[in-house]
């Protein structure tokens, strides 16, 4: 310690007084330890720091670690720079802090509240320790400053790095400050220096305890207390360094900057997404709505005069109502809104031109020319004519996948026409059947249909909800294949009927005839479709065995 008291409370300076003075004040008992009132005694020399120290066994709250000549010449070089440079400051040596009961090894009140403790940690001590001495330094309202001793400091020869990096052997404890910090401050007495690593000027760790920094070395008598905007708030630096810390600042500003503008975009992309989200479930419940009451006369309310003229012609020509209108015209696709017709007519109307009444020779769809032949007839925004070309393109595609249209891959090099496949409509009297049949081929079912990886897409139909649309789906993809215009019905009593006469030995079966009736009970108990082919082989089953 470098401070002690007399018998009259006046505080000694053990490297301001006089040598042999102290002394004789020591042999005489005189000399007292300012903390806990015991003797000290003085010791000094030509290779030795003048200093006070106890007897060993005493037990005092000084008495932490023994001070060694690194950790005495530390404090004195930043007890002797502070006075210097801050010479209207309060500067002590070995302060205590009454509130937490601490003693800085330099202690520097600047008034305003400002007040800084410098430690010098020589002697081994670890990351917990420091952040419990840390904490108390805050509770007290004092920032703490840590520079570490020649203990700490241990380069690692290395060759590949840069002509102004190092490689330090980094303890935890220090790793810890580094966090906390975001500097470590290394002194050396020796050459009266202070050296500054830290985030600021880049680190980067090899391994757990290996890290390559960029050194700061600042002379003890150029340094000055700089107030920094970071959670740190002060550094130690000097001209030189401070420069290097305001370009790091204006780099992570500009970065920050940066970075604010990129989660704001991110941000609007979330938003809007969400928005588009909410829109789409709306619409996708608007949709629900509107074919569960589809009304042809109000579907014909939203049509001009001449749609509504071609509308009812077709309506009337394939016998459509209410209850029976197919499906597979009712689809809201994705960008349907780019023609202004409703979709009923202009998918009725594709149909019909395309599939029931092409009179090509080799019945051929291309299109191009599809579009060219009903663009007349249907209203849309002429700045979208070809999101409109691409949207007929999209729902041949559809009718291909309900099994109308086969695609014609080897006609051209660049031309793949639609070829007919089936072109008997099916008229089903099931109203709910064919809303779930639009819906299934709706934009709202874009990944079921194979279409997830063209648009952006939510998932609005899973679970049994699906499977009923699937269900739906495979009766009328059955009824097109098959090329029936409406389903077959067989009764389950005209079954039960015959199966009876079975029994009662009316009539005789073959084992693959019984399994045929009883395959074909369980389709018309579970209401799935019957074939024309099933229905007949039942018919001719009938009139052999009765005939």
């Amino acid at each position: 310690m470098f401070v002690a008291i007399n018998q009259n409370g006046e505080k000694q300076f053990a490297f301001h007084e006089d040598k042999e003075h102290l002394y004789s004040l020591a042999q005489a008992k005189e000399l007292y330890c300012p903390h806990c009132q015991k003797h000290v005694f003085f010791r000094g020399g030509p290779k030795r720091i003048h200093h006070f120290y106890h007897e060993r066994h005493v037990e005092c709250s000084f008495v932490g670690e023994r001070e060694t000549q690194e950790h005495l010449g530390g404090k004195l070089a930043i007890y002797n720079w502070l006075k210097k440079q801050y010479p209207n400051a309060y500067v002590a040596l070995e302060e205590r802090i009454t509130k937490t009961n601490q003693i800085a090894d330099v202690y520097a009140d600047f008034g305003n509240g400002h007040k800084f403790a410098f430690e010098i940690q020589c002697a081994e001590q670890t990351a917990e320790k420091w952040l419990e001495r840390r904490k108390l330094y805050s509770l007290a309202g004092i920032k703490d400053i840590w520079l570490f001793g020649a203990n700490y400091y241990k380069e690692i020869l290395v060759e590949d790095i840069e002509d102004d990096e190092i490689v330090l052997r980094l303890k935890f404890a220090q790793q810890t400050v580094n966090e906390k910090d975001r500097s470590v401050y290394f002194i050396d007495v020796k050459n009266n220096l202070v050296k500054h690593i830290g985030k600021f000027f880049g680190i980067s760790y090899r391994t757990e305890t290996r890290a390559v920094v960029k050194m700061q070395e600042l002379p003890i008598n150029e340094m000055e207390i700089f107030k920094i905007p970071s959670p740190c708030k002060y550094v130690l630096g000097n001209k030189l360094s401070y420069e290097k810390l305001q370009q790091y600042f204006i780099a992570r500003n500009v970065k920050a900057a940066e970075l604010w503008q990129k989660r704001k975009k991110q941000n609007a992309i979330r938003i809007q997404r969400i928005l588009q989200k909410q829109g789409q479930q709306k619409r996708f419940q608007q949709y629900k709505k509107y074919l569960n009451n589809f009304n042809i006369e109000k579907v014909v309310q939203r049509m001009s005069h001449r749609e509504q003229v071609l509308f009812r012609r077709l309506v009337k020509e394939y016998g459509l109502t209410d209850i029976n209108f197919p499906g597979i015209f009712n689809i809201q696709m994705e960008n349907y809104k780019c023609i202004h017709t409703p979709y009923p007519l202009w998918q009725l109307l594709v149909f019909h031109k395309a599939i029931k009444h092409n009179y090509s020779k080799k019945q051929l769809i291309f299109s191009k020319y599809l579009f060219q032949d009903i663009k007349d007839q249907i209203r849309y925004d002429v700045r979208d004519s070809k999101e409109f070309a691409t949207l007929i393109h999209s729902y041949l595609v559809l009718l291909e996948k309900c099994g109308f249209l086969d695609k014609k891959t080897l006609y051209r090099k660049y031309t793949h026409p639609f070829t007919i496949e089936n072109n008997i409509l099916p008229i089903v009297n099931n109203k709910e059947l064919n809303a779930n049949v639009a819906l299934y081929f709706s934009e709202f079912n874009l990944l079921q249909i194979g279409w997830g990886d063209y648009y952006d897409t939510e998932v609005f139909i899973e679970g049994e909800e699906q499977e009923v649309l699937e269900k739906a789906v495979d009766y009328y993809q059955n009824l097109v294949i098959n090329r029936m215009d409406s389903p077959l019905y067989i009764e389950e009593g005209l079954i039960e009927w015959f199966q009876q006469a079975v029994l009662e030995q009316s009539v005789e079966l073959e084992a693959h005839e019984k399994d045929f009736i009883d395959h074909l009970k369980n389709l018309v108990l579970n209401e799935e479709f019957i074939s024309q082919g099933l229905h007949d082989t039942f018919i001719a089953l009938i009139e052999e065995k009765f005939n």
